[in-house]
């Protein structure tokens, strides 16, 4: 019975969330047939009103509104992304209606607002998914 168990404890071990990363959102956006390009990492500043509480931030531009697209960060606690959505979510007036955050509260993408809905709903739904 012990020669099982710990085979088993070492298997489940290894069963858990793979870490999300701005690649893979990128990645999986364009799978959804939405032309994404010009991927930047942004250099980070303290000087930007956007929160600094993520741990990635991508910027890109989407053929649809092209040279415009919109940007996508990830955080380690659901709280660091609650701010940067709350940031965005006054700015809506502005900054547009395409603003999603994960179920998990890890990712925030912010789309341009010059998106059809049909592309928005596409790429809402990669975010939706975690």
């Amino acid at each position: 019975m012990h020669k099982l168990l710990i085979p088993f404890v070492f298997l489940l071990a290894g069963c858990g969330d793979k870490a999300i990363t701005t690649q893979s959102i990128m990645e999986q956006f364009q799978q959804t047939g939405v032309t994404v390009t010009d991927i930047q990492t942004p250099d980070r500043s303290v000087k930007t009103p956007v929160p600094n509480s993520y741990k990635e931030h991508v910027t890109f531009v989407l053929s649809e509104v092209s040279p415009k697209g919109g940007q996508v960060f990830i955080c380690e606690k659901k709280e660091y992304c609650d701010a940067i959505y709350a940031y965005f979510d006054a700015l809506k007036a502005f900054a547009g209606p395409y603003l999603y955050q994960s179920k998990n509260g890890l990712i925030v993408a912010q789309l341009n607002s010059g998106l059809t809905p049909q592309t928005a709903e596409k790429l809402a739904a990669v975010v939706m998914k975690y």
